[in-house]
Parts: C-alpha cells; structure tokens; sequence
C-alpha cells in the first residue's frame, strides 16, 4: 500500500472509509474465550459501545464511584467514577494528561483506559500527542489502590512497566467482520502487604 494510503486508512479500509464518509461506527462485539457479548455502538468516535463500562467494571471488579476513566473522551457523567481527559472538547470531570494524574496514590478502586491507538489516532482523531501504554500503565498503577485492578482497550495486549501491576487476562473487542480487533488487557496491583517481584 502506498504510503499515503497508509496514512488515510491506517491498514483499515472499512473503518477507515466510514470515519471519512462521517458514518456512525457498526455494530460491537464483545469476545473472550467462551462466548461473544454484543453492545450497541454510540454514534460518536473514540466512545466505548453502549454497555461496555458496566461489562468492563464487573471485569475489574470495581464499583462505579470508585473508577477512574482515564482518556475519557465522551463518555457522560452517568458513567459515575471520575473522567479525565486532555480535551476541554470531552467536558472531562479532571482536564489532566493521563500520564502524569493529579490525583494521591492509591485513590481509586479501579482505573479504565481508552487512549488514542496509534500516532495517526492520536494526531488525526484528537489532535494530541500519542499516550505510550506503558506510561499509562504506569500512572495507573500508582493511582489505584493495592489489590485493585486496571483495564487498558488498544490494539495492543500492553508489556507490564515496572510497577506494582501484573497481568490477569486479556478479552477480544470488534466491531464486527472488517474491523480490527483490540485487546481490553486486565491487571492488578499487588497487594502491597504479600511479597511481589516487580515485572518489565
């Protein structure tokens, strides 16, 4: 593919033809290893689908009040928790750089992270610079408290940094046939009283 091919679809012709065409995003699916869990889509980009918050807070075993949703973009405040995000645009509770939170160690029950996918996602979508995973991962496993968990959505499973964080499990995302299929990667801190060996 020529590389300004490559830059206007970023290898996915189908998605890449709805975002340009102003299409609503097709129908989620949600997979793992046992069965397939649908979830109507938002007609705004760089939204989870409808009903993957409640989905993935049962996944992290965190209660509503009590995440974080860092690189929030339009999610609303019935959503509960605390949303951070760059964009005064997304109307974020905390407008903060996810890498670098404003927040004391250990503050939050869980932590759900949705960044940008790529340097052109960061760059085109939502005109920011591009979160490195492992940074993110990083500020989260300050954030949140010991025994609680962090769920990061990319299209990469992440490397555990160095910090207290390691991996639980990893579930399939897709927007159906056509669509490239992310990783909603499951960690947990360590519970600052048992031994732990740091991972990275």
């Amino acid at each position: 593919t020529p590389p300004d091919k490559r830059a206007a679809g970023a290898g996915m012709p189908r998605e890449g033809r709805r975002r340009r065409s102003g299409k609503p995003p097709g129908r989620a699916m949600l997979w793992h290893s046992t069965e397939a869990q649908g979830f109507e889509p938002e007609p705004v980009w760089g939204m989870y689908p409808k009903g993957f918050v409640a989905w993935a807070l049962r996944a992290i075993q965190c209660q509503p009040a009590e995440v974080l949703h860092v690189c929030s973009g339009g999610l609303g405040r019935e959503v509960g928790g605390v949303r951070v995000d760059l964009r005064a645009a997304a109307r974020p509770d905390v407008m903060a750089d996810g890498c670098a939170l404003p927040f004391r160690d250990g503050a939050f029950g869980g932590v759900l992270i949705d960044p940008p996918y790529s340097v052109e996602y960061a760059m085109d979508l939502y005109g920011t610079e591009y979160p490195r995973p492992s940074h993110l991962l990083r500020e989260a496993s300050r954030v949140v408290r010991p025994g609680g968990r962090v769920g990061i959505l990319h299209f990469l499973v992440p490397l555990v940094p160095r910090t207290l964080l390691r991996f639980e499990r990893v579930h399939g995302i897709t927007q159906g046939c056509g669509y490239r299929i992310r990783a909603f990667t499951i960690f947990r801190r360590a519970d600052d009283s048992l031994p732990f060996t740091i991972q990275g």
